[in-house]
C-alpha cells in the first residue's frame, strides 16, 4: 500500500491570500455599490462600520499587506507582468480614491458624525435625486480600481493553482 503524496508546493501555502483578497475585494464592491441603497432603505446600517468615516482607510490597511504578500508569493515564482502590473494599478486607484474623497469631503458634517461623507452623499443621491458628482465619481473610481485588483488577483490564483499542478504531476 502507498501513501499518498503530500503537497508541500509553495502556491498552496499563500492561495489563500489570493482568495482572502478576493473577499476584501468583492467586500468593497458591496460597499460603494449597495450602502447608500441599503442606507435607505435599512437605515439601521447608517449606524455600522460600514459607513464609517474610516471604512475605506481600514480597507487598504487590510489590502495593502494582503495584496503585496500575494502578488510577491505569486509572480515570484509564475513571473506574469500582467499580475503585477494590475495589481499596482489596482492599488494605485484606490489610494487614488481615498486621498480623493479624503480631501474633498473631510469638512462635511457627515464627518463629524463618524459616517462617511461618499457614502452619505450617495445616499443623499439616490433619495434625492442630485447629489455631489464628485463624490459619485469618487465611488466609480473605487469600483472601477478594486476591480482592477481582484482581476489581478484572480490571475494570480489561477497561475499559482496552474502552476503548482504542473509542478504536482511532474513529481
Amino acid at each position: 500500500m502507498e501513501k499518498a503524496a503530500v503537497s508541500t508546493s509553495p502556491y498552496r501555502s499563500h492561495g489563500w491570500l489570493d482568495t482572502v483578497a478576493i473577499g476584501l475585494a468583492a467586500l468593497c464592491a458591496v460597499h460603494c455599490l449597495l450602502t447608500p441603497v441599503l442606507v435607505i432603505f435599512l437605515p439601521i446600517i447608517a449606524t455600522s462600520f460600514f459607513v464609517h468615516t474610516d471604512f475605506h482607510l481600514w480597507m487598504i490597511l487590510l489590502v495593502l499587506p494582503t495584496t503585496g504578500l500575494a502578488i510577491f508569493m505569486g509572480c515570484r515564482k509564475h513571473k506574469d507582468k500582467w499580475v503585477a502590473g494590475l495589481s499596482t494599478l489596482g492599488l494605485g486607484v484606490l489610494i487614488f480614491a481615498l486621498i480623493t474623497e479624503r480631501m474633498h469631503a473631510a469638512p462635511t458634517a457627515a464627518a463629524e458624525e463618524g459616517t462617511c461623507a461618499t457614502c452619505a452623499g450617495c445616499a443623499s443621491t439616490l433619495a434625492e435625486g442630485g447629489g455631489d458628482p464628485m463624490l459619485q465619481a469618487i465611488v466609480w473610481v473605487n469600483v472601477l480600481g478594486g476591480l482592477i485588483l481582484a482581476s489581478a488577483h484572480t490571475r494570480n490564483w489561477r497561475l499559482c493553482r496552474k502552476r503548482s499542478a504542473c509542478n504536482d504531476a511532474c513529481c
